[in-house]
């Protein structure tokens, strides 16, 4: 549906610098992949600040020179043994610059599918303000300063693009994840997860997320179809309705709607309203157009019927007279006895009109490819059950 609103996935994922060390410079861990996976997918945006990327490049920086100093280290090694190795000479294994770094990565990060959020312009009296007051994610001493610019860039950036709101922020840092308020005061839902459980907290969304689509999808269809209820109702009022013993007394009707008795003729039908609308579902014995989309329309019908019921006396059950009295218990005593009224009641069947409310099944279509395309349109009624 074009109109449907996100009521469980997140708008955007936050990574803070913590998180993607633990993915390595390659981007190839095992979650990250997932992670990409389902949120390229559904269109989620995933970001990491400027200072996020300031400190991984710096990451990575690191990484590359520690491997440079071992690619060496081993080269002088091999050659100390006598085995054989390329001719390379330290200067020929050369780092590129840190701007170089920078541009590289980023690129590198966009093509995964990150989006890369602009720092937060905090004034420093803030900043300062919040060092001493330890708000979270500062501790002891200022530190946090980072994080805190990280946390506020992802909070303005939610408030910025998500009109409604509702984001994930992963992250192992037990100072960030008491951050909360920082995207609540932003009227911004938050939950903060650890790398090892966003894939499956997202599935976990996913599956609420598909429910709660299936029932703003049918809750549309039967508003839709709502608009054509005197339609319906009319076109049950003008159709033969073959009425059986199972539609006046079906083994679901509840006890008090029960009819207790021999239904012996019908006074009038009266179509009532809709009470449920299925979509897309199939009905035995019915085949539908394939440009056609199937609708099973459940209508309230109230019955209106003479019914017998059946007599209570002593020939059928076989009693003889039943005896009667009125007492009062607490002055009730073996000194005076109450004589029992002894009395017969004829009890006869009997005709009598009552009114039962029951469902009966519409069989309607809309068109197929509209449909596909969430335009509903163009309802036939084929036939009532």
């Amino acid at each position: 549906m074009t109109d449907y609103v996100w009521k469980h996935l997140p708008f955007a994922i936050y990574l803070d610098t913590n998180a993607l060390r633990s993915v390595g410079p390659n981007l190839d861990a095992p979650w990250i992949n997932e992670l990409l996976s389902i949120t390229n997918e559904y269109g989620i945006s995933v970001c990491i600040s400027e200072l996020v990327l300031a400190e991984w490049c710096e990451h990575i920086f690191g990484v590359l020179e520690g491997n440079r100093q071992k690619l060496l280290s081993s080269m002088f090694l091999l050659r100390r043994y006598g085995i054989p190795v390329p001719n390379i000479k330290p200067s020929e294994v050369s780092l590129p610059g840190k701007p170089n770094v920078v541009e590289m990565v980023s690129e590198m990060m966009k093509a995964a599918g990150f989006n890369v959020v602009p720092n937060w312009d905090a004034p420093l009296s803030q900043l300062l303000n919040e060092a001493v007051t330890k708000r979270p994610p500062f501790e002891q001493g200022g530190k946090g300063l980072c994080d805190a610019v990280i946390l506020e860039s992802y909070a303005e950036h939610a408030k910025e693009n998500f009109a409604r709101s509702r984001v994930l922020v992963i992250s192992n840092d037990g100072a960030v994840k008491r951050s909360a308020q920082r995207f609540n005061d932003r009227e911004i839902v938050v939950d903060f997860v650890s790398e090892s459980e966003i894939v499956a907290k997202l599935k976990s969304l996913l599956s609420d997320e598909l429910t709660a689509f299936i029932e703003a999808k049918k809750s549309r269809l039967k508003k839709f179809v709502l608009t054509h209820e005197s339609e319906i109702l009319n076109f049950i009022k003008k159709t033969p309705l073959e009425i059986t013993d199972l539609t006046i007394n079906p083994p679901s009707a509840t006890p008090y709607d029960g009819v207790f008795g021999t239904a012996e003729s019908i006074l009038s039908v009266k179509p009532v309203k809709i009470i449920d609308v299925i979509g897309g579902a199939p009905t035995y014995g019915e085949e539908t157009a394939k440009d056609r989309y199937p609708i099973r329309i459940s209508v309230e019908i109230e019955l209106e019927i003479v019914v017998t019921e059946p007599g209570f006396g002593g020939g059928i059950l076989g009693l003889g007279p039943q005896a009667r009295a009125i007492v009062q218990p607490d002055t009730l005593n073996s000194t005076s006895p109450v004589t029992l009224e002894k009395k017969i009641y004829d009890w006869k069947p009997r005709e009598i009109n009552k009114t039962i409310r029951r469902a009966l099944t519409v069989f309607a279509t809309l068109d197929a490819q509209k449909e596909k395309i969430d335009v509903l349109d163009d309802l036939r009624i084929e036939k009532v059950f």
